[in-house]
């Protein structure tokens, strides 16, 4: 177990690292930040001094190789547009986004597993295929869409939610919904799936020739069975929610973190997107070797050699 463990954690530390490497050279491959933050008038050496003191002048690699040495001690250098240091910003910024993501994956638990389970139990009946409905219709609107729905119907028809912001939990309802609308769909579907594989076992069948209520059998027996690909799902949607909510922020005016890094690469601020870049990268392995781990808890039957 515990060279699993350090086998995978090792892992994600080359993804990170290959992700750095990524997003380092792409923005510096975007542009030269200096012209936006020099007057048109600047002279030669206005310019030459500016690149020498953000250490744009020297070669790219060397660039990597000083900006690797400052990050493993978590230090990503100051913003070059907030003029602080970029790490306080994303840290700043991270509860926002954490809040709204498991807000979320609350939604998408709390409804796509339930809804996956009676479709699977009630197959071919009307709980079946509204559920079946309700994934297609999930999975097929943009959740831009879906968000600018919800303020037009909510916040300016009925004036029940404001539109944007945040604040108590009326703030948060709308982007909460329109962020899990997609990944409710998608556990749906992998839930009913599962089920319904476990549904046809021969474990099941004892079950019920034993006597267990019908009830039992579904949610203990058949859902715990059912659960692997599902967990594995939910951490993906997890570890997406969190680091993908760029867009619902965008709409509802969230202060995340998604959205912070999307005015970072319009502004080419490389100190703010490399440290919110990394930030969401260690989250996403992380999620992941949460996963792993649950497999061992959830299904005995699965070891680590």
């Amino acid at each position: 177990m515990g060279r699993y463990v350090l086998k995978r954690t090792l892992l994600g530390i080359l993804a990170i690292i290959g992700v750095s490497v990524i997003i380092f050279i792409a923005t510096r491959l975007s542009g030269d930040v200096t012209f936006l933050m020099l007057p048109d008038n600047a002279t030669k050496e206005d310019i030459v001094a500016i690149r020498a003191a953000l250490g744009l002048d020297k070669p790219i690699p060397i660039q990597y190789l000083i900006f690797i040495q400052h990050a493993v001690v978590g230090d990503f250098g100051s913003s070059i547009i907030y003029k602080l240091p970029a790490m306080n910003l994303v840290f700043a910024r991270l509860p926002a986004t954490i809040e709204l993501a498991f807000a979320a994956f609350s939604i998408t638990i709390c409804i796509g597993i339930p809804i996956g389970v009676l479709s699977a139990a009630r197959r071919g009946k009307w709980v079946d295929k509204m559920g079946t409905l309700f994934a297609l219709v999930g999975q097929s609107m943009p959740a831009f869409w879906v968000g600018i729905m919800l303020i037009l119907v909510f916040s300016v028809w009925l004036r029940w939610l404001p539109t944007s912001g945040r604040g108590g939990i009326n703030y948060i309802i709308m982007p909460a919904l329109t962020l899990g609308w997609y990944s409710v769909a998608a556990v749906m579907r992998l839930t009913r799936s599962g089920m319904v594989d476990a549904l046809d076992n021969e474990y099941i069948r004892l079950a019920r020739l034993k006597g267990n209520p019908e009830r039992i059998v579904i949610w203990k027996h058949a859902l715990r069975n059912a659960l692997i690909p599902v967990i594995t799902m939910s951490g993906i949607q997890l570890a997406t929610l969190l680091g993908g909510a760029v867009i619902i922020e965008t709409v509802f005016s969230w202060p995340g973190l998604g959205k912070l890094i999307m005015d970072a690469i319009s502004k080419r601020d490389y100190p703010v997107v490399q440290a919110g870049v990394f930030v969401t990268s260690s989250v996403f392995v992380f999620c992941n070797l949460v996963v792993d781990l649950l497999y061992g808890v959830i299904d005995p039957r699965i070891r680590y050699r």
